[in-house]
């Protein structure tokens, strides 16, 4: 194992300590990896090795070091956005990056972020040029709302190591991801309205379906069901154009047109599935002249990674909080279990969702 360093730059290596110090390479190896439990050394010879490091300014070959035990110690982060997430745009998957970042360095591993190979379309892709980019790292955490299905199934059949940041389906695989309880989050938020006397509650979908979305939806209907609110007590609707995926369901063309329908349906209480939607229809609310939560109470779900969701809802609104470093933290330990070797099939870790309170959220008006 080589190293450059020494007097006018000769390169140093382990058989030139071995040889200062008088012992075997083996034994200049123990003390340079640490490993101890493999070959009993003396703290004196051990001392001797460290003065003969010093005094030949040997610096080990980090990347040898790690290859030679199988592991580079190496986590890779992939994300499918074309910007990459900065502290000061204010992205939704900033949150997740840095969790990943604060969990790999807490057990020894870097963090090697790709942001290069993109496909034919121009689209950021693991595969550039055909090869997977991804092998400079021991496996790779991916990041994004739109994960390539195609891709997913390559890195499965070469036996890649990697974790997916959300729940995400593709037809006939199994693969690790750790994702947001959206479902129970939003059960969570009706039980909150249920107790404070809600017992009309409008429900407003996005354009878009996907799985995080589905599952709000599926919280939002279970919520229902236990608190025996029927169709008519918990009405939907969709935002800004018709859901081709919710066909029986109306949509409304701005956030006044939110109000009006949550008005016509005797709604005391809104839910958006996205926090951002929630953020314009409570200023839109406020615009009217309506006081919140007198008049009508707002909640949003979180938001789920639009490029368009930019805008920071009022810290005013109630609203789900996604536990982005958390899940990101939660990645990383669970890709390492992958490496470690530790399990059969792939994992799945759902992370709680929190309320964070604001003051959008109170009792129904006929209850005060």
């Amino acid at each position: 194992m080589a190293s450059s360093g020494g007097a006018g730059g000769r390169r140093v290596t382990q058989r030139d300590v071995a040889r200062e110090a008088n012992v075997s390479t083996a034994i200049v190896s123990a003390v340079v990896n640490t490993k101890m439990d493999s070959i009993r050394v003396s703290e004196k010879t051990r001392a001797r090795v460290r003065q003969a490091i010093r005094d030949l300014n040997y610096v080990p070959n980090v990347a040898a070091q790690n290859l030679a035990g199988g592991r580079s110690r190496i986590v890779g982060a992939f994300t499918y956005h074309d910007t990459f997430p900065r502290a000061e745009s204010r992205d939704f998957y900033y949150e997740f990056l840095v969790g990943i970042e604060e969990e790999a360095e807490k057990v020894g591993h870097n963090l090697l972020l790709f942001t290069g190979a993109r496909d034919e379309s121009g689209q950021r892709s693991v595969f550039g040029r055909g090869a997977n980019m991804l092998r400079l790292a021991d496996g790779a955490i991916l990041v994004g709302g739109k994960i390539n299905a195609d891709e997913i199934r390559r890195l499965t059949d070469e036996g890649y190591p990697f974790t997916v940041i959300g729940r995400h389906e593709v037809q006939g695989l199994e693969f690790a991801w750790v994702a947001a309880n959206y479902a129970d989050g939003t059960e969570l938020v009706m039980d909150d309205l249920y107790a404070r006397g809600h017992r009309r509650v409008l429900m407003v979908a996005g354009r878009r379906t996907h799985e995080t979305l589905v599952e709000r939806r599926s919280g939002f209907a279970a919520a229902c069901t236990r608190h025996r609110l029927k169709s008519d007590d918990a009405p939907m609707v969709a935002f800004g154009e018709p859901n081709p995926d919710l066909p029986r369901v109306p949509h409304v063309d701005d956030e006044q047109g939110v109000l009006r329908f949550a008005a016509e349906t005797g709604s005391t209480a809104i839910v958006a599935e996205s926090s951002y939607v929630a953020h314009r229809v409570y200023h839109a609310a406020l615009g009217s002249g309506m006081v919140v939560p007198r008049d009508v109470s707002i909640v949003g779900l979180g938001d789920h990674g639009d490029r368009e969701n930019v805008l920071l809802p009022d810290p005013a609104l109630t609203q789900l909080s996604t536990p982005r470093r958390e899940i990101g933290a939660a990645a990383v330990r669970m890709l390492l279990r992958q490496l470690d070797g530790q399990g059969q099939s792939p994992e799945h870790e759902w992370i709680a969702c929190e309320i964070v309170t604001g003051t959008t959220v109170g009792a129904p008006p006929a209850s005060r």
